[in-house]
């Protein structure tokens, strides 16, 4: 491509004090006398080769491609940032979003923590106070058991102390019991011995249905008794079974030797040995 210069005739002049340079642009300042003056000529080389036509085609051509670019690069620019600034928008609108719900959840979850902790801390007192009662309890408990223990050993103390009383007592309740088993015998061998001393001779010292014999009185009852109600039966009539100290069949009343009906005498067994037996009146049996 072909290159131009264009050279501008320019022309120069003094302004006389008091003109202003704006009248210029709408008339041509007159010259003053004496001043001379300096001209200008433009000139403008075209291209080599190239006419005038093809120089107005260039010069118009030119201002097209140099004005387009600016603007579309701007343009090109506003869109980008317009759709950066979009994009950041809705990158922030969704980071705020993200952001409340997580701080919308973290104050649910802190108050509902909040809540819980209230909760254990109630818990806590209540289980604390239940726990301050039962240690309170417990130490009732531990005082009741140590007097009930303290108790228990007086009562075992004093059971013991009875206990050898009473081992004491059965010691001498049982040789009281020797004592009267002794005087018993020798009141029934004195009754024996008065008995055989001064014996019934006449008829009118027995009871009705009574018969003498031997210096006895005898009674034999029609009615059927066991042992011990005979001998209840005697105690109330003043008297007392049939002892036979020395008597044989020769000696037995006929009354008795005669019949076949069974009758108790005052034969018992002894209760402080085996295989022993005593008379009603402590005398051994045999003699």
């Amino acid at each position: 491509m072909g290159e131009s210069v264009t050279y501008a005739h320019l022309r120069f002049s003094k302004t006389p004090p008091g003109w202003s340079a704006a009248p210029r642009a709408q008339r041509a300042a007159p010259r003053a006398p004496g001043e001379a003056d300096r001209s200008y000529e433009n000139l403008h080389l075209g291209a080599v080769g190239a006419g005038p036509a093809g120089s107005r085609a260039q010069q118009r051509r030119e201002p097209r491609r140099s004005v387009w670019p600016l603007p579309l690069g701007l343009l090109a620019a506003c869109l980008a940032l317009l759709v950066t600034t979009i994009a950041l928008g809705v990158c922030y609108w969704q980071e705020r979003q993200r952001l409340q719900q997580a701080s919308h959840s973290h104050a649910a979850e802190r108050h509902g923590l909040w809540q819980q902790g209230g909760t254990q801390e109630q818990r806590l007192g209540q289980a604390g106070k239940a726990l301050v009662q039962a240690q309170e309890e417990l130490a009732r408990t531990r005082a009741e058991l140590a007097q009930a223990w303290q108790e228990g050993n007086r009562s075992q103390e004093e059971l013991h102390n009875r206990d050898t009383e009473l081992q004491e007592t059965k010691v001498q309740l049982g040789q009281v019991q020797e004592q009267a088993w002794d005087l018993q015998q020798q009141l029934n061998k004195t009754e024996s011995a008065l008995a055989s001393a001064r014996p019934c001779q006449v008829t009118d010292c027995c009871p009705g249905t009574w018969v003498l014999h031997r210096g006895k009185c005898l009674f034999l009852s029609k009615e059927e008794k066991n042992w011990w109600d005979s001998k209840r039966e005697c105690e109330n009539n003043s008297s007392r079974l049939l002892i036979l100290h020395n008597w044989d069949q020769t000696k037995m009343p006929s009354f008795l030797t005669n019949t076949d009906d069974l009758y108790w005498i005052g034969l018992q067994k002894d209760w402080r040995g085996k295989d022993k037996w005593i008379w009603i009146n402590g005398t051994q049996y045999p003699e």
